[in-house]
C-alpha cells in the first residue's frame, strides 16, 4: 500500500510546501500529491488554487504572476505563524530538496491560461532527469492523453471525481486511475487490476475508511494525515 501524502503533510503544515513535503517524508509517506501550475514566465510551481488569496499574502491569478513576484509572497503564514516566510516551491525545487525521499504524483492543474503546458513538463522532467520518481495526473485527460503520445514512457493516470466513474476508463491507456473514495468498489478495484491499472483514492483521513478501502484492494491511499496512514499501516 501507497501512503501518498495530500499535497505533502497538509493537515500539520501549509500544503503544496517543502516543510509539508519534508514532514511528511519524516510521518512516514512514500509518495506526496503535489499541484503543478504554470506561471506567466513558463515555470512550474506547487500550488493548487487558480487565485492566491487563500494560502497566501497575495491575491488574484497565480497564472498572471511570474515567479519572482510569487518568490515574494509568504506561504505559510495563513496555516500557522510557525511557518512565516515559506516561499512557493518550483518543481526543481522540490526535486532537489527531496532528493528522492518520496516519489511524487504531479497533478497538472489547468487554469485556462497554459501554453504548451505538456511540453513544458516533459521538458522540466528531462532537464531535472526525475521521471522515474513521478507519477503524471489530471482531472483534464486530455493533457495526459497528449503527454502520453509525447512521452509513452511516462506513469501516467486519470483523476476521476464523484460521479465520474464509466467502464471506458479500464480500456484507457493510463497506468493509474485516482478516485474519489465513494467511488470504489472491490469490483471496480478488481476490473481495474485486472487490466492493469493501480487504483489510488482521494482524500482518505479516516480510520474507518481506510480498513474499507484496504478490503476493496486498493493501491495507495492519498491522505492529508500521512502519519495517521502509516499507523494504520503498521497495525494492520
Amino acid at each position: 500500500m501507497i501512503n501518498c501524502a495530500h499535497r505533502g503533510a497538509s493537515a500539520l503544515a501549509p500544503e503544496n510546501t517543502l516543510a509539508a513535503l519534508q514532514l511528511a517524508a519524516k510521518l512516514g509517506a512514500t509518495m506526496a500529491e503535489i499541484d503543478l501550475q504554470q506561471t506567466a514566465d513558463d515555470e512550474l510551481v506547487l500550488f493548487h488554487d487558480d487565485d492566491l488569496d487563500r494560502t497566501s499574502n497575495g491575491s488574484g491569478p497565480l497564472w498572471g504572476k511570474s515567479l519572482k513576484e510569487l518568490q515574494s509572497l509568504d506561504m505559510g503564514s495563513w496555516f500557522s505563524e510557525k511557518f512565516q516566510g515559506e516561499q512557493i516551491p518550483t518543481l526543481e525545487d522540490v526535486i532537489n530538496a527531496m532528493d528522492g525521499q518520496l516519489r511524487l504524483n504531479l497533478e497538472l492543474k489547468l487554469h485556462g491560461h497554459e501554453r504548451d503546458l505538456e511540453q513544458l513538463v516533459l521538458k522540466k522532467l528531462r532537464q531535472l532527469d526525475c521521471a522515474q520518481w513521478c507519477l503524471l495526473t489530471s482531472f483534464d485527460h486530455a493533457i495526459i492523453d497528449r503527454l502520453l503520445d509525447l512521452a509513452p514512457e511516462l506513469k501516467v493516470g486519470y483523476i476521476v471525481g464523484k460521479g465520474g466513474w464509466h467502464d471506458g476508463l479500464l480500456e484507457s491507456r493510463v497506468a493509474v486511475l485516482s478516485l474519489e473514495k465513494t467511488m470504489v468498489t472491490a469490483d471496480r478495484v478488481q476490473r481495474a487490476h485486472a487490466s492493469g491499472k493501480e487504483i489510488h483514492v482521494w482524500t482518505v483521513n479516516q480510520e474507518n475508511e481506510m480498513k474499507r478501502l484496504q478490503e476493496a484492494g486498493v493501491d495507495a491511499f492519498i491522505s492529508n494525515h500521512p502519519d495517521l496512514v502509516a499507523a494504520f499501516l503498521n497495525k494492520s
